[in-house]
């Protein structure tokens, strides 16, 4: 079945041609009409009200709304009788709650009481999705059946085969986004090249250590390849010096995290990792910059990045001074332990110390970085509560 860009549209009257002999659209005609609505639809909002509405014409009920059942919230509710949130999720866990494994659900309500009970319900859910379109009828003689459900089932495979094929784009733009940034970070100083990519690595094995999230430790080394891309914005003559800086220099120098929270944060999918950015030269005392936040002040992966920094910086050798031994790195970092450094963060790392030495050097930002991306665009919908699969599942 093609979009048609003549044809009847979700919310059009009528007509002879687009109407069942029930007195209500074709729902194979308003199916064709919503995969036109979901080309255009500019966000996933947008694509969930457009196929609750497609729901509501096709199986011709009174009112339908997206339920998000790990959030218990309700979204798009629609219809010639349009109910409030509480009710609509009242009603959603009322119909499935005796109904766990089917992806269809046609319920009857033996005993409705009042105008506002619903006397029939279709549910459609899916395992790719954490959320479900419900669809209800206030008619004592409505009764919803396997066609109904078809065309329930159709919509939202519909909706999320178009997600998957939208946000799958996505990803591959962040992907490409992110090597771009990754390689003129390189480019500014080559003296540095992959220090940004250890610093992601180091940190995300100080994440899995501290028992993080998937999420969190994706964040995290996001964060550290990101993190020196303030690095832009700093004049090349300072940034490879390799003499004693001025303090007017020091002072350029400091500026990086926070052009680079400017940067990061422009760019949508990515301003999650701005925090980490910007406060990853905190210090754990307080004396650190660009905001002398101290202790729990600074975000997290900020005190789980400063200390993944601090160890490739101090392993790798500089202009002006040779790597450090691994004895050198672990005394320095037991002695700025509650000091420069998060003490918990600093006992996460030396339980993985044998992982990182001798130096982590590998090359390219490999499958870490497409799975972390894939997990933020994946939660870039988490108000909706569609979940998304790799594409062709």
């Amino acid at each position: 079945m093609t979009p048609s860009s003549t044809g009847p549209r979700p919310g059009s009257p009528p007509t002879e041609a687009n109407t069942s002999r029930y007195g209500r659209r074709d729902p194979w005609v308003v199916l064709e009409s919503l995969l036109q609505s979901l080309t255009e639809a500019s966000s996933t909002g947008k694509s969930i009200a457009a196929t609750v509405e497609a729901v509501i014409e096709g199986v011709s009920a009174d009112c339908a709304f997206w339920y998000a059942k790990s959030a218990h919230k309700v979204s798009a509710i629609c219809g010639s009788r349009p109910m409030s949130g509480e009710w609509c999720v009242r009603i959603a866990q009322l119909v499935q709650q005796r109904t766990a494994d089917d992806d269809v659900i046609l319920w009857k309500n033996p005993a409705p009481i009042g105008i506002d009970e619903p006397t029939a319900a279709v549910v459609c859910r899916s395992l790719k999705s954490n959320g479900c379109i419900v669809a209800v009828a206030f008619d004592p003689e409505r009764t919803f059946t396997e066609v109904d459900g078809k065309v329930a089932r159709v919509a939202l495979k519909v909706l999320l085969t178009q997600r998957t094929q939208s946000l799958a784009g996505t990803k591959q733009l962040l992907m490409g986004l992110l090597q771009s940034l990754t390689a003129i970070i390189d480019a500014k100083d080559p003296f540095t090249t992959g220090h940004s990519e250890r610093v992601a690595r180091i940190a995300s094995l100080i994440a899995q250590q501290l028992n993080l999230s998937t999420g969190q430790t994706g964040d995290v080394y996001l964060a550290g390849l990101l993190h020196e891309v303030g690095n832009i914005g700093v004049r090349d003559d300072v940034l490879q010096k390799s003499g004693k800086l001025t303090r007017e220099e020091t002072e350029d120098i400091q500026q990086h995290p926070i052009l680079g929270h400017r940067i990061v944060s422009s760019i949508k999918p990515f301003e999650r990792l701005a925090a980490a950015v910007r406060h990853h030269h905190e210090r754990y005392d307080g004396h650190g910059y660009p905001d002398r936040l101290g202790a729990d002040e600074i975000p997290l992966l900020a005190r789980v990045l400063g200390v993944a920094d601090a160890v490739d910086a101090m392993m790798s050798p500089r202009r002006y001074r040779p790597g450090r031994s691994p004895i050198e790195i672990d005394a320095i970092l037991s002695r700025e332990s509650g000091k420069q450094f998060d003490p918990a963060v600093v006992k996460a790392f030396m339980a993985i110390r044998h992982e990182i030495y001798p130096p982590i050097y590998h090359k390219g930002l490999g499958e870490s970085a497409l799975y972390a991306i894939d997990h933020i665009v994946e939660n870039m919908t988490d108000v909706s509560g569609v979940r998304l699969g790799k594409a062709g599942q």
